[in-house]
């Protein structure tokens, strides 16, 4: 055998091998290699597991007048994709829902872009918001040999309580301010209700699973 023949039989057996360590958890390829020969071993067990649920992310806003939450459509805002996991909200709340600035600069944005009748969300434009709740929707996929249905957008008030996982709201303090209350006890807190961060005078992190189920993003 050649000299070019073994070393070819070499280097393609060091990469089966770092393959199948990468593929067992080891973490000796990520710490003998550089990061780009590393990066070509990273191929095995992309997706050990089968989805159990679709996400999908949502939005509502505190309407002042009312006093309470309606649905949010945040699609008028995001024209880029507006059906799709494409949509740069949808990207947004995937890549950057556990980055307070990153919220908080989403939260100016629509509640401004309401407030400047910008485009048909489904609130009243002639009454303001004082904030936004957002949340991601876990919709379970059917099990094998069940009927798909067509991924269609629902209403949230069509979407179980149970599937719907807050990770982000406006502060209280903020939302009265915007609104013009005397105290932020005019926002009621029941109404806060959607999410284990809702509720509380401040600005709560995303939860840090809001995606671990799984879901096709």
């Amino acid at each position: 055998m050649s000299t070019g023949r073994i070393a070819l039989v070499t280097l393609a057996g060091a990469y089966l091998a770092g393959v199948w360590l990468d593929g067992v958890g080891s973490t000796l390829p990520s710490t003998v290699l550089p990061r780009a020969a590393n990066y070509f071993l990273q191929v095995a067990a992309l997706f050990p597991t089968a989805a159990t649920m679709s996400i999908d992310y949502r939005a509502e806003a505190w309407v002042c007048a009312d006093k309470k939450w309606e649905e949010l459509d945040t699609r008028p805002y995001f024209p880029i994709d507006p059906d799709d996991k494409e949509n740069r909200f949808q990207r947004v709340m995937h890549f950057f829902r556990e980055d307070r600035p990153t919220m908080q600069a989403l939260d100016t944005y629509l509640v401004e872009r309401h407030l400047a009748g910008k485009g048909t969300d489904g609130i009243d434009p002639l009454k303001p918001i004082g904030g936004i709740r957002v949340m991601s929707l876990r919709i379970p996929l059917p099990k094998p040999g069940e009927a798909l249905e067509r991924s269609r957008r629902l209403p949230l008030t069509a979407v179980p309580a149970g599937e719907r996982h807050g990770f982000y709201h406006t502060r209280r303090s903020k939302i009265a301010a915007r609104c013009g209350y005397g105290s932020a006890d005019a926002v009621d807190t029941v109404e806060m209700g959607a999410g284990p961060n809702e509720g509380r005078d401040k600005d709560p992190g995303a939860a840090g699973a809001a995606d671990a189920t799984g879901g096709a993003n």
